[in-house]
């Protein structure tokens, strides 16, 4: 059956849960900071970032449980995969989307294998070893900011990524 419909509020659904998740206000795209790429991709090694939740089979899993008792609460952590990690190597778990289409094909929100043939075809200079995975749900998104991404940051820094391609589903 195709979806024709998502219900962002499924866990969510009282009016007052409602109306404070509509008034929260959303960053305004002309303020977003933008810096442009210094070299070709071809020239450049990247990194994946997937707000899917995908964690490798035997890791720690994303924090479901709270989420479902604290309905405003989104795991704010990531999960670190390595690039040969293979279809049925890792999790593909949210709350908030049907994960059958990943379990099937994984490129449809983490593209490994469509990254893995630009490497090939020499459109980006190499995939990273390690790449990444966030929950998309994450209301209160400054553990996020503050905390997880520059933990992110600083081991692309030491893998010598150049660029991350974030995939939101």
């Amino acid at each position: 059956m195709p979806v024709t419909k998502v219900d962002g509020f499924y866990f969510n659904s009282s009016e007052g849960s409602k109306k404070r998740r509509l008034s929260q206000r959303h960053a305004d795209p002309a303020k977003t900071p933008w810096t442009p790429m210094a070299k070709p991709l071809a020239e450049c090694k990247v990194t994946l970032v997937s707000t899917a939740g995908i964690f490798m089979k035997g890791d720690e899993s994303f924090d479901y449980e709270r989420e479902r008792r604290e309905c405003i609460w989104g795991d704010p952590t990531h999960r670190e995969i390595p690039r040969g990690a293979g279809q049925d190597d890792v999790e593909y778990s949210h709350l908030h989307i049907d994960t059958s289409f990943l379990k099937k094909d994984r490129n449809v929100a983490w593209p490994v294998d469509i990254f893995l043939g630009y490497e090939k075809e020499g459109k980006i200079r190499a995939l990273a070893e390690t790449l990444y995975s966030i929950m998309g749900y994450i209301p209160n998104f400054n553990p996020l900011v503050k905390q997880t991404a520059p933990r992110m940051i600083a081991r692309m820094k030491d893998e010598g990524v150049e660029a991350a391609f974030l995939f939101p589903v």
